[in-house]
């Protein structure tokens, strides 16, 4: 049962972390369209895409439930139109969905269907999933704990790869794309049946840090989709019915399996792999393969290699490197197979780039200081000749940028807020645009590519269905000339070789090299792999493509020589396993009505407490309970609650409440203790507290290039006045400020990474009583993070330092971090020194009973020193200890990330409080549970 509390605990802040706390500017104005089955809430301006929401969802609100249940509840659906990730969420507490309005810079992995459309089939099926799972015990957790308490519950009962499964299923299902259909979703499953690795279920659900694993998405679809065909539409429903409800209490998914197909969760799993390898194995070994030797000899550590182009000399290439132990870069790759770093690109939303004549040109991600939703990119060009980075244009929402032969232009897509789409010519030296390419139908471009003659633009485009094709636009005219008729099949980035534009597609069963001839607009099928090939390169007589390996992007090279098969790429020729009849009724996008709705203002006041769930807190000493409140728009956040504190034998009740809509997140809180003691000359003596505060908040993001950076800066102000009967106060009530600065700068990280290579993390904090009564203290701390010998060693510096004035009228909260080892008091000035060296020992990739899987174990070598000063007795006490820790990072219940383990600390300066040399400690932070 204290398990069981756990995982609902950590589940329930799971899915809180999904929110944006206040991200929207304050200026900005919303409406909505409120029907009885959804109110979808948008930005002024977003009316039509709202309306396309409304009737999608209600649609399939009435007609596409066979297949997951009957019951009903009305769900918000909130627009965001400021930033430029691609995504959506649905989750509870409180109960709505948010899309992400920006469309995918590239299609092979998304698809291509209108974003808006593949938004509401998608989020809308996770909207009915929440809508019927809440049935037997998860619905009585819901009366519990509210919407959280159902959302802890229904995370325990369903694993993640159904939630995601099932919606790709029905999007897919329900409109003639959809990930279902893309070859390049199922590349990471082909890639290891190709490399002949049957991995366990355990390993497949929780990831590994030393072989590539696919995520839940296509494992859930696949998995979907293999019970549907064998055991009919409505399997998933009963399924996930008597999982929700909890019938069998233990691993109920799995016994629900077991009841309906003789197979545990493990071994349908197994089946359902055995299935689709048998098809990709068939597929891999059917004669016409197109011979492409590896180019390089395949590392020990994932690695990609992607975006590739002929740098110049024979044989070498500009490519995108990335691997689990080092951050993406630029990189000259020789004909030896040696590299050079050129440089790196950092933070970005897309990781496309462009290559000319020693020039580098991408998309850099750039972010509001204060506004979290709102951001942008910038076009960096890096110059060979130079080693030199510049910024050449100001802040923007530009996608996959290409440079022309000169350096003089670049040309990049270009997207507003109000979902309107274009390519934009850019001077390089100015940085101004110097035209904004006609786009009368409005296409989605995707990477745009300037012929050899820097006179026009070829780019493949979305329509408004989501069908692609090449097109060619002017640059002198903006005339758009289409090269090949739409059709949804997939068409990725271009590579223009003369007359010759090669691409990949969808066409079959893997994406493959295909090529149009401008003269005469033939196209051909110029490779034929067993695997995806996803970015190409045409040199000389050879053709080096990019194909997806069990470890990962690796490049291949194919002669051009041989005979082309001229192909219609318009006319899909998928086999049977993707384009499954899903019998949900077949595309329905063109059967939904285009109703037109009342448009309302919505007040950012609406739902202002709006409180949805009951969550129980353990954090020894403290365990609380507390009634939480967020608005749809999340700018308000509310708490009522009650905590007991075990060493002390107190009891608080207390509310907060937290504003995010403006500049400063300002809030209050108050709480009322009961039962405070302390000891006076042999004598306890009891008394009650009322305190309230009242303060701000003003949270900046910070970060671009390979820097992830924020800075907080707070102040609150507090009263606190005590109560008790003969009884009197030195201070009554008591007063004081508590202002705070944190600022952490982070260079970003590779998957093996174990900390930052570089960054520092800074804290300070100052209270200062108000009145004639002194009180103060001052707390300060420093973390500096720099590289080890290896790749993924870390060293840690740290340094604290806190001091409090020596009247005695104030005790504020003790926060220092005191040399391990030692239950050290407090003093009124100490510091501490710390050197710690962190490297990864094993990965053991192991885990057992679906409760416990440990994917790293990892080391920390340590040395702390502290100095305390002690006024009454005027000396200084020193505190040194070394010693080490040894960590498990894991996943609970196949799921929840968390990392637990030991200290052995030796004390070199023995402990005054037992005069102890050596000290074992177990480390379980319960906090992180509630971190993410």
């Amino acid at each position: 049962m204290r398990y069981l509390l756990v995982v609902l605990l950590t589940l329930t802040c799971l899915q809180l972390s999904a929110q944006q706390f206040g991200g929207n500017p304050s200026s900005l104005k919303w409406q909505q369209i409120n029907t009885d089955t959804v109110r979808v809430i948008f930005p002024a301006g977003l009316g039509n895409a709202g309306e396309r929401v409304a009737n999608i969802v209600t649609y399939l609100n009435r007609f596409n439930r066979l297949s997951i249940g009957p019951l009903q509840k009305k769900v918000n659906i909130v627009l965001q139109n400021q930033t430029m990730e691609s995504n959506g969420y649905v989750a509870l507490g409180p109960f709505r969905s948010e899309f992400f309005l920006a469309p995918p810079p590239t299609s092979y992995n998304l698809g291509s269907l209108n974003w808006v459309d593949q938004l509401s089939l998608h989020e809308y099926r996770h909207v009915l999933q929440n809508m019927n799972f809440r049935q037997g015990a998860s619905k009585v957790f819901s009366w519990l704990g509210g919407e959280l308490g159902q959302a802890a519950a229904t995370n325990i009962a369903v694993p993640n790869w159904f939630w995601e499964g099932d919606a790709v299923t029905m999007e897919t299902a329900l409109s003639q794309q959809g990930r279902g259909r893309l070859p390049a979703f199922f590349d990471g499953f082909r890639a290891l049946d190709l490399a002949h690795k049957d991995y366990k279920y355990m390993k497949i659900r929780n990831g590994s840090y030393r072989d590539y694993t696919p995520d839940h998405y296509p494992l859930g679809y696949l998995m979907s989709v293999y019970g549907r065909e064998h055991y009919g539409t409505t399997f998933w429903k009963d399924v996930t019915s008597d999982a929700v409800r909890f019938r069998g209490v233990f691993y109920p998914m799995s016994h629900s399996l077991k009841k309906r197909t003789g197979m545990n969760v493990t071994g349908f799993y197994h089946a359902t792999m055995r299935y689709y390898d048998s098809i990709w194995t068939a597929n891999a070994q059917r004669p016409g393969i197109t011979p492409a030797p590896q180019l390089l000899p395949t590392e020990k550590v994932f690695t990609n290699y992607k975006y590739l182009y002929p740098a110049g000399s024979p044989n070498e290439f500009i490519i995108l490197k990335a691997s689990w132990n080092t951050v993406a870069g630029f990189y000259l790759l020789r004909p030896d197979g040696s590299t050079s770093l050129l440089t790196r690109p950092g933070i970005v939303f897309d990781d496309y780039f462009s290559y000319r004549n020693n020039r580098i040109v991408w998309a850099a991600a750039r972010f509001d200081a204060r506004w979290g939703w709102k951001d942008f990119s910038a076009i960096r060009i890096y110059d060979r000749t130079t080693g030199r980075t510049s910024t050449i244009s100001g802040k923007g929402k530009y996608f996959s940028p290409d440079i022309n032969s000169d350096g003089t232009k670049v040309i990049a897509v270009s997207a507003t807020p109000e979902m309107q789409y274009s390519l934009r010519l850019i001077n390089t030296s100015t940085g101004e645009v110097e035209k904004v390419l006609p786009n009368p139908d409005n296409y989605y471009y995707t990477n745009p590519r300037f012929t050899d003659n820097n006179n026009a633009v070829i780019s493949a485009v979305r329509n408004h269905q989501g069908q692609m094709a090449l097109v060619s636009q002017s640059l002198a005219t903006g005339e758009i000339t289409r090269l090949s008729d739409f059709s949804f099949n997939i068409i990725g980035a271009p590579a223009i070789a003369g007359d010759t534009v090669y691409f990949t597609s969808s066409v079959k069963d893997v994406n493959n090299v295909y090529a149009i001839t401008l003269a005469d607009r033939k196209t051909w099928q110029v490779t034929d792999r067993p695997n995806s090939a996803l970015f190409m390169a045409p040199a000389a007589d050879s053709l080096v493509f990019s194909e997806f390996t069990a470890k990962g992007y690796k490049l291949h090279t194919a002669a051009l020589t041989s005979p082309w098969k001229q192909i219609d790429i318009t006319q899909t020729q998928h086999g049977s396993w993707l384009n499954p009849d899903l019998k949900e009724g077949g595309d329905i996008l063109d059967k939904v009505p285009t109703d037109s709705f009342s448009l309302k203002k919505y007040r950012k006041t609406t739902g202002f407490f709006n409180f949805h769930s009951w969550v129980p807190s353990f954090n020894d000493p403290e365990y609380s309970i507390s009634l939480l409140g967020n608005n749809i728009l999340n700018t308000t956040s509310t708490s009522i609650g009650y905590t007991y504190n075990r060493n002390e034998g107190t009891s608080t009740v207390g509310a907060n409440f937290m504003y995010g809509a403006w500049f400063p997140w300002l809030g209050t809180g108050f709480d009322y203790t009961l039962n405070k003691s302390a000891l006076l000359k042999g004598k306890r003596y009891y008394w009650n507290q009322l305190s309230w505060h009242a303060g701000f908040t003003i949270p900046l993001q910070l970060s671009s290039g390979m820097y992830s950076r924020s800075l907080s800066l707070s102040s609150n102000y507090y009263i606190q006045k005590l109560y008790a009967d003969n009884l009197r106060f030195r201070i009554n009530p008591q007063q004081y400020t508590s202002s705070s600065l944190v600022f952490n700068n982070q260079r970003i990280r590779a998957t093996q990474n174990i900390l930052s290579h570089f960054g520092q993390y800074l804290a300070l904090q100052y209270n200062h009583s108000i009145g004639s009564f002194k009180g103060e203290q001052l707390y300060g701390r420093f973390d500096l993070n720099l590289p080890g010998i290896a790749k993924n060693h870390s060293i840690q510096l740290q340094a604290a330092y806190q001091q409090r004035d020596t009247l005695g009228n104030y005790s504020f909260t003790d926060r220092f971090v005191y040399a391990r080892g030692y239950n050290t008091p407090f003093y009124n000035r100490i510091y501490k020194l710390g050197a710690n060296y962190h490297f990864p020992l094993w990965y053991p990739d192991w885990g057992f009973a679906q409760l416990l899987y440990i994917t790293r174990i990892r080391a920390n070598a340590f040395y702390d020193y502290s100095s305390a000063h002690n006024y009454i007795v005027k000396r200084d006490n020193l505190y040194r200890s070394t010693g080490g820790e040894l960590y498990f990072d894991t996943k609970i219940g196949n799921v929840i990330p968390f990392t637990f383990g030991m200290r052995v600390s030796y004390l070199i300066d023995p402990d005054p409080a037992d005069n102890a040399k050596t000290r074992v400690e177990f480390i379980i932070p319960l906090q992180q549970l509630f971190a993410y």
